[in-house]
């Protein structure tokens, strides 16, 4: 049995323990925190429940980077554990010029580098083992940090852009996987456009901000930034992100937006989630387990505060079972 072929059998196994759609509303529906925790509790979500539901949550993280390392072999796969790589990137650099003593409550799992040698790269400012891209943002940023204000936005952005143009690297024609990321950077684009509008910000700052590597053309983008925003939206109605602008018009939220980003790119791998012979069924578990996760931690932190379930609600994602 191929690699591939073993990978997909095991993704399609693991399906079975996702929360699902029943699990989720009987969540969000809960009479109160409690009940809604009780439901994990019952569906042995983190098979434990020292360190309550952040030690359930960090359970669930951490089974499923060990997953990603035993699949990341597979083409385009190392390109998820990446994020992992630059949101740790991310958060060490903030350590450092924050004079954080412990940072290790910031960090994701390990990615394809393990937290303990990126922060001894980062704190040490020795960069030559690390990835090219990632090597290049990091002393880009400490060049910059030398005769400028230090600031966590700058960090992000430097970072954010050398992780997207690694992850399009690594993932190259893989079909799914690409579009995956291509997806998420179009979408980024827009949500910044719609932000920096409405914060009246000018042409020159958007295009700092702006990604390279998604399907709408950087120029394409600019020359909306000057538009009306009923404008910009009704362009944006012929585009690759028509949906997820759709809902923004619908709604004025953000929350929307992203809801919809997330589903879109869910749907990617979706429908092409039996075919063992490629890399779908294997990135639509991770992806369809990543928004799960990301559902808890929104649903637990909202029922704890006693929100409106409308709120809740307004922030769901579809569902990969």
């Amino acid at each position: 049995m191929s690699q591939l072929i073993y990978a997909s059998s095991i993704a399609r196994s693991l399906e079975n323990t996702l929360l699902g759609q029943e699990k989720i509303t009987r969540m969000v529906f809960a009479a109160s925190y409690e009940e809604g925790v009780k439901v994990l509790e019952e569906s042995g979500f983190g098979n434990m429940s020292e360190g309550g539901v952040d030690g359930m949550i960090a359970a669930e993280e951490a089974k499923l980077a060990r997953f990603m390392k035993e699949v990341a072999e597979l083409k385009g796969m190392r390109s998820f554990l990446l994020k992992n790589d630059y949101h740790n990137a991310k958060a060490l650099m903030k350590a450092k010029y924050g004079k954080i003593d412990d940072p290790s409550p910031m960090l994701a799992p390990d990615g394809t580098i393990s937290a303990e040698d990126l922060k001894d790269a980062v704190m040490n400012d020795s960069y030559n083992a690390l990835p090219e891209q990632m090597a290049e943002a990091l002393a880009g940023i400490d060049v910059y940090f030398a005769s400028n204000p230090h600031s966590g936005r700058y960090i992000d952005l430097v970072l954010d852009k050398a992780m997207y143009a690694h992850v399009l690297q690594v993932s190259a024609k893989t079909g799914s996987v690409e579009k995956y990321w291509k997806t998420e950077i179009d979408h980024a684009n827009v949500q910044t456009l719609l932000r920096m509008k409405k914060s009246g910000a000018q042409e020159k700052d958007f295009r700092e901000e702006l990604i390279f590597g998604g399907d709408m053309a950087p120029d394409t983008l600019t020359s909306l930034f000057e538009e009306e925003e009923s404008s910009v939206l009704e362009k944006l109605k012929y585009t690759c992100v028509a949906k997820a602008a759709g809902e923004y018009a619908a709604s004025g939220s953000f929350a929307r937006f992203e809801a919809c980003k997330d589903n879109e790119q869910l749907e990617i791998f979706k429908k092409d989630r039996y075919d063992v012979f490629s890399v779908a069924p294997v990135a639509g578990y991770y992806v369809a387990k990543k928004l799960e996760l990301k559902a808890v931690k929104m649903i637990t932190t909202l029922l704890k505060i006693n929100a409106d379930k409308a709120l809740i609600k307004e922030r769901l994602r579809e569902f990969y079972v």
